[in-house]
């Protein structure tokens, strides 16, 4: 499967992106960074790549598994590695919130290892340049 996207400047900093598919989405540097602020940041987007990747991931597992999965919250915490601007992430942090009467926390924790070790494109593209860690709830626990 190929991965296509593209990109146009549109001015200062932003820039108006499209995927393969032409949906449509803006980029554009942080007020703090001198742009506007009226668009995804650059940097952001691997890591909502990778809430979406695992969070898809681990659903369809879930479903294999024939757990009772009703929902799934994600989010993610990085920050920028000290130095300059182009050093990288800081560790990346994946919060896994899942509902659902009577899912099993041992194959709740496998459906997110394989997503982790295994499947997610973006997650293992990440971890190759710095440390992704996870916390799981299930049910508010």
């Amino acid at each position: 499967m190929a991965f296509r996207a593209k990109a146009k400047w549109a001015g200062d900093f932003r820039f108006d992106a499209w995927d393969g598919d032409g949906r449509h989405m803006k980029m554009d540097a942080s007020k703090e960074g001198g742009g506007d602020g009226d668009g995804f940041r650059p940097a952001e987007l691997p890591l909502i790549g990778l809430l979406g990747c695992t969070g898809i991931d681990t659903i369809e597992i879930l479903q294999k598994m024939r757990q009772p999965v009703e929902g799934l919250e994600l989010s993610v915490e990085s920050k920028r590695a000290e130095g300059s601007v182009t050093t990288g992430y800081d560790g990346i942090h994946v919060s896994y919130s899942f509902t659902g009467e009577g899912l099993d926390r041992k194959k709740v924790e496998q459906a997110v290892r394989l997503s982790e070790e295994k499947y997610c494109t973006v997650g293992r593209a990440l971890s190759a340049c710095t440390m992704i860690t996870h916390t799981i709830t299930i049910n508010g626990e």
